[in-house]
């Protein structure tokens, strides 16, 4: 009423996006200005809007008259409800508040679930007890992050054009068989179980985990060859064959801890991991690249001590242990004392 006292012809038209801003959202408001210039001749606008995307609105509005006034109308209450709903949209958006708020509760009514299933929902308490024991204890050793390191390495391997696919889809299998078999083995016949029972059952889980590590292990080196960083395939071998050790060394304390075997055979257990530890470190020493010319290093950028780009390996020379280098439009150059660092070739 007050503007119709001083504006002839003045008409209220509401005009609408699309969704989110955007393209589409832009493509809807010009149709409909369209639209509106058919019937009407425009010669400003006075812009009634709740303040969001402005941005976006007015520069279109203005390709087609100039802006005479703008009122922001803002309901206080949906305002605030608006605000806490997007700050709660946005903070769930972070990963690690997503697990608190998702993964756990997710967690505890799938083991539910399992419980029921098993008929074995008096150990409900006691496995959501430790499900959130070892959450705690996982973020304050900040052994969280590194597993979460783990699963989006493992996620992005997951490609079927991949040659270590069917392991990474193994590991996975071979983890939900060895969880299948503790829960079975604490399941069968048991009311009350002791904590060597316990014990007992976990040992029984031992070597799917292993199993499973040396299959990622093993998809890893695959991967390595794959994409030609085989100068990392030591550290491969390394890592599956600690897995082994790690197994021997956990297999027989708990064998002297249920009484099963004396304290001998666990020094034992614990010479004959340093042995294989010791002969995997010479393996992987004698297959180490980094210092030597080999037909892997083909392709792979060569830069001097400044991190100055000096072309790239196209040819070895074993006899000298030299590596053949090539920048676009230069001579070939030769150097005999060079080192492999993160995938890229050093010139001493």
């Amino acid at each position: 009423n007050e503007l119709g006292d001083k504006i002839s012809d003045l008409e209220v038209i509401t005009i609408t996006g699309f969704g989110k801003a955007g393209f589409k959202s832009d493509q809807k408001l010009n149709e409909q200005l369209d639209e509106l210039e058919k019937k009407y001749e425009i010669n400003g606008f006075i812009l009634v809007t709740d303040g969001a995307e402005d941005d976006q609105v007015i520069p279109i509005l203005q390709s087609r008259a100039k802006i005479i006034s703008k009122e922001i109308v803002v309901i206080k209450q949906a305002q605030q409800v608006e605000s806490i709903y997007y700050t709660i949209k946005e903070a769930l958006k972070d990963p690690y508040l997503a697990r608190i708020v998702f993964a756990i509760p997710g967690t505890i009514v799938l083991f539910y679930a399992l419980t029921l299933f098993l008929n074995i929902q008096s150990l409900f308490t006691q496995g959501v007890s430790f499900i959130v024991g070892l959450y705690l204890v996982m973020k304050g050793l900040g052994i969280e992050l590194k597993l979460s390191g783990m699963y989006k390495n493992i996620s992005n391997a997951l490609s079927p054009q991949k040659a270590s696919f069917p392991f990474y889809i193994g590991s996975v299998f071979i983890f939900i068989f060895g969880v299948y078999a503790f829960m079975q083995n604490i399941a069968f016949g048991r009311v009350e179980l002791t904590v060597e029972q316990y014990i007992s059952s976990f040992q029984s889980t031992y070597l799917f985990f292993a199993l499973m590590l040396i299959s990622l292990c093993f998809a890893r080196a695959l991967d390595h060859i794959q994409m030609k960083k085989a100068f990392l395939l030591g550290k491969d071998l390394l890592y599956g064959v600690s897995v082994i050790t790690i197994w021997i060394i956990v297999d027989s304390a708990t064998l002297v801890f249920l009484r099963e075997a004396d304290l001998n055979f666990f020094i034992l257990s614990m010479l004959i991991s340093f042995v294989i530890i010791l002969i995997a470190f010479k393996i992987s020493d004698s297959i180490d690249i980094t210092k030597k010319a080999t037909t892997l290093l083909l392709g792979l950028p060569v830069y001097d001590i400044a991190g100055k780009w000096l072309g790239k390996i196209i040819d070895i020379d074993k006899r000298s242990n030299a590596i053949v280098f090539v920048k676009s439009g230069s001579e070939q150059q030769r150097s005999r004392r060079f080192k492999l660092v993160k995938g890229k070739v050093l010139v001493v």
